[in-house]
């Protein structure tokens, strides 16, 4: 099954907007200690044609507390941390959707890794940008079309959870593997490898010892998916969630227990057209569609 997905073009600044409000609205939740280290993925932002249809779909999905703030676009709180804003945007071509999860990777020096990313092809579409408090952040495009926000935190406040709702992992969709990685490993410093789990070989981003996020080359069936980082979310009964994403009104693509490093997974697609894998914690039994 194919999922149509086009990057709007330009992106628009309401990305850093609804960020920057959101953060600016959030009380920082507890004490300052480390930043994330360099490579690790810590949450995603939805940039989607209707917000208020998104917020309520996964508000009631993941018990997300969600807010709206007073420039437009809605906070996401989760245990108290947050974990991600929804932006929106006017659609461009009609009959297409262009909802889609903008997914965070930390890096080092975010003004270094935005250079380093348009000397090496990618277009800037958001420039660095400072939220006292929090951190610095942009929005590149990378040579194969994939959005990503590269973020320089000063703190550990953002994204910060665990179990049922948290961000727990993500992946590149991508057409050349090969090329993807030389320029990540360029860009945020990650080291290509592979592990095999269930008989399967899987590409990795590796970040010092660390598995950080995954690297997957699109399959030629799927004709209209473009290179995007893909975002998970853990759940706790993958059958369950299914059904109630059904019943708010999106769409399951696929759910299966064999995904190679993430186990019992399934991707869905929110009632705006944004697609986002889910994670099951803990084993499960096959799942069937």
């Amino acid at each position: 099954m194919t999922i149509d997905r086009k990057i709007p073009t330009p992106l628009a600044a309401i990305v850093f907007i609804a960020l920057i409000v959101a953060l600016a609205t959030a009380a920082p939740v507890g004490a300052q200690q480390g930043a994330p280290a360099p490579g690790t993925f810590i949450g995603a932002d939805l940039i989607t044609e209707d917000a208020e249809a998104a917020s309520r779909f996964y508000a009631g999905l993941f018990n997300w507390d969600v807010e709206k703030v007073k420039e437009g676009g809605y906070a996401v709180h989760h245990k108290g941390h947050l974990i991600a804003s929804i932006s929106k945007i006017d659609s461009s071509t009609p009959d297409v959707s262009e909802s889609f999860w903008l997914a965070g990777i930390v890096v080092e020096d975010v003004e270094a890794a935005t250079k380093t990313a348009a000397r090496l092809g990618a277009k800037i579409h958001e420039k660095v940008t400072e939220v006292h408090g929090y951190g610095r952040f942009a929005v590149i495009i990378d040579p194969q079309r994939a959005p990503l926000m590269l973020i320089e935190p000063t703190s550990d406040i953002l994204g910060k959870t665990s179990g049922p709702g948290s961000w727990v992992w993500a992946e590149l969709w991508i057409d050349d593997v090969d090329a993807a990685a030389k320029f990540y490993s360029k860009v945020i410093g990650y080291r290509q490898s592979e592990v095999e789990r269930n008989d399967q070989k899987y590409h990795v981003f590796e970040f010092g010892d660390e598995l950080r996020t995954g690297l997957v080359k699109i399959p030629a069936e799927l004709e209209n998916v473009e290179p995007a980082w893909a975002p998970y979310i853990a759940v706790e009964d993958l059958t369950k969630t299914t059904a109630r994403v059904r019943e708010l009104g999106g769409r399951v693509i696929f759910a299966t227990d064999h995904n190679p490093v993430r186990g019992a997974v399934a991707l869905i697609v929110d009632p705006t057209g944004a697609a986002l894998f889910i994670h099951q914690i803990g084993s499960a039994k096959e799942v069937t569609e």
